[in-house]
């Protein structure tokens, strides 16, 4: 990975959605959670402290382990017991069917190489009367703004780490066979368009 992947990109990631304002949306995200709790794209572990006391147990997906003292700390502080895995989410992952009450992702959708292939692992492991709560940054609604991140997407994808501006969240999620809920957009303040437009939302398992 090298030591701008390992440490510094995680470091400016940090430090831009660790703040109190993104806090804020983590909560809003995340007050539906409840049982047991999958979450992709754990990372350093920023949601472990704005999940509601209807979580009882957590599983973070992960397929790097970056800043490890921070992670080992806050899942220390957890409320609930926590598990962490090092596996890509597209991956066939080591659960039986409908195995969670919720999964959850939040600014991960944007970095998953395969992400059809990972969303339907997370509608297999999903139970029927679970939730899919997500938190993500995409595609603009404006002309402008889209076609920005078009042109722009090649170099946020070297610099990010793989991060992708243009992804169009909610027509992934429904293309994976999810029924959405509840969605709404917005765009975080001081932040361009092009990386500040926010899907804040909830689904459910196509069908049932």
């Amino acid at each position: 990975m090298g030591v701008y992947a390992d440490h510094i990109f995680p470091l400016m990631m940090e430090s831009g959605l660790g703040s109190a304002l993104h806090r804020r949306y983590r909560q809003q995200a995340l007050g539906g959670a409840r049982g047991q709790v999958l979450e992709i794209g754990f990372g350093t572990g920023l949601n472990l402290l704005c999940y509601p006391p209807e979580v009882e147990r957590l599983v973070g997906l992960d397929s790097a382990s970056v800043l490890q003292a921070r992670v080992r700390r806050r899942i220390a502080a957890a409320p609930f017991p926590v598990e962490r895995l090092k596996r890509d989410a597209a991956d066939r992952l080591p659960f039986p069917d409908e195995h969670f009450d919720t999964v959850v992702s939040t600014w991960t959708l944007c970095s998953i190489a395969r992400l059809r292939a990972a969303l339907r692992e997370l509608g297999r492991v999903l139970r029927p009367e679970g939730e899919f709560l997500f938190l993500e940054h995409g595609l603009a609604d404006g002309p402008v703004a889209s076609r920005l991140q078009n042109a722009l997407n090649p170099l946020q994808n070297l610099v990010a780490c793989g991060c992708n501006l243009n992804r169009k969240i909610d027509d992934e999620i429904e293309g994976a066979g999810f029924r959405i809920s509840t969605l709404e957009r917005f765009h975080v303040p001081g932040v361009p368009r092009t990386l500040g437009t926010v899907y804040l939302g909830s689904a459910s398992r196509g069908g049932v």
